[in-house]
C-alpha cells in the first residue's frame, strides 16, 4: 500500500519537487484569493448589497467546509476541543472572517478592486503594530521601515481614486483598513490555536462558525426571499466566491505553507495586489495609473522587507 500511495503520490506532483508544489499551491492560493474583490465588483452590477453577497458566499462555502470537519473529526487521532480553546475559535470566528469579510464587502461598495487589495495587503505591518502594543514585543528599525514603506505606498497609490471619487473612496478606504485590522487581530489569535487543533480542523471550524454570524446577520437585516429571486449569473458569481475564492484558498495555501513555510508562502502571495491589479483592468475597466504601480511596487517592497526581517536579523 505504501509503495503504491508514493507512486500516486509522485504521479500527481508531476515530477515537482515539494518546494516547486510548495510554490504553485501558495500561488495558486494567493491568485484565487486576489480574484474576490474582482467578482464582488461584477456582483454589485446586479444592484445586490454587500450583505447579501456575503451571505451567498457563506451559503456556497459552509457545506465544503463542513464535510472537511466531518473527515477530520473522524479520523482516530482526532482529540475533542476543551470549552476554552472551543470560545476562542468563534470569538477569532467572529472577530477575523465575519467582520473581516462584512468591512471588506461593505468597503468594495466604494473602493475599486485593486485598491482593495492594496489597502488589505497592510495586514502584515498591522500584525506587527498589534504585537508591539499589546504583546510588548520588540520592534526593530527594518521593521519601521518597512511599515514606512507599506504606508507611503498605499497613500500613493490611493491618490487617483481621491482624487476622482472624494468621500467615497476615503469611506472605502477606511472600511477595508478595518477588515485589515481584524483579520490581524484573527492572525495573531491563530497562531496559538492552530498547532493545538491542526490547521484543516481549525479552517473549517472557523469558517463554519463565521458562516453562522453571516447568515444571523443577513436574516436579521434582510427579507430571506432576496436569496431565492436573483438572475442565475449571480448564483454563478456566488459559488465562485464560496468556493473559488474561499474554500480552495485557504486549503491551497496551507499546503503551500506545509511544504515552504509562512516566509516563503508570503513571497508567493506577493503577487496578489499586482493580479489584482492587472485583473481589475481587463475585467472591470479600471484605470491603471502610474501612482497605482509605483505605490503598489512600494507596499510590495515594505512587505517583502517585513518577511525577511528575521533573514535579516540573524
Amino acid at each position: 500500500m505504501s509503495q503504491t500511495s508514493e507512486k500516486t503520490k509522485e504521479h500527481f506532483s508531476l515530477g515537482f519537487s515539494e518546494e516547486t508544489l510548495g510554490y504553485l499551491y501558495a500561488l495558486a492560493g494567493t491568485v484565487l484569493f486576489s480574484s474576490k474583490g474582482v467578482i464582488v465588483k461584477l456582483v454589485y452590477k446586479f444592484g445586490i448589497d454587500s450583505v447579501t453577497v456575503l451571505a451567498l458566499r457563506m451559503i456556497f462555502a459552509i457545506p465544503f467546509f463542513a464535510f472537511v470537519l466531518y473527515r477530520e473529526s473522524g479520523k482516530s487521532s482526532n482529540k475533542p476541543i476543551n470549552r476554552k480553546d472551543y470560545g476562542i475559535v468563534v470569538l477569532l470566528a467572529f472577530i477575523g472572517y465575519y467582520m473581516a469579510s462584512f468591512f471588506d464587502f461593505w468597503g468594495l461598495e466604494y473602493l475599486s478592486a485593486s485598491m482593495e487589495r492594496l489597502v488589505l495587503f497592510t495586514f502584515p505591518a498591522l500584525v506587527l503594530l498589534l504585537g508591539f502594543v499589546f504583546l510588548k514585543k520588540k520592534v526593530h528599525k527594518i521593521e519601521i521601515y518597512s511599515v514606512a514603506l507599506t504606508y507611503s505606498g498605499i497613500l500613493l497609490a490611493f491618490l487617483p481614486d481621491a482624487e476622482a471619487q472624494g468621500k467615497s473612496a476615503w469611506i472605502g478606504a477606511t472600511l477595508v483598513f478595518l477588515s485589515a485590522l481584524a483579520y490581524a487581530v484573527y492572525l495573531i489569535g491563530s497562531g496559538q490555536m492552530i498547532p493545538k487543533l491542526g490547521s484543516r480542523k481549525f479552517t473549517a471550524l472557523l469558517m463554519i462558525w463565521s458562516g453562522v454570524f453571516v447568515l444571523i446577520h443577513f436574516f436579521f437585516t434582510k427579507n430571506y426571499e432576496i436569496l431565492i429571486q436573483q438572475p442565475l449569473p449571480v448564483y454563478g458569481y456566488g459559488f465562485a466566491l464560496g468556493f473559488l475564492t474561499t474554500v480552495l484558498p485557504a486549503f491551497l495555501t496551507t499546503a503551500g505553507i506545509q511544504r515552504i513555510g509562512s516566509n516563503k508562502a508570503s513571497i508567493a502571495g506577493s503577487v496578489g495586489p499586482v493580479f489584482t491589479l492587472f485583473l481589475a483592468a481587463i475585467l472591470l475597466g479600471e484605470i491603471i495609473t502610474w501612482e497605482n504601480v509605483v505605490g503598489t511596487v512600494i507596499v510590495l517592497s515594505g512587505v517583502f522587507l517585513l518577511g525577511r526581517k528575521k533573514k535579516v536579523l540573524e
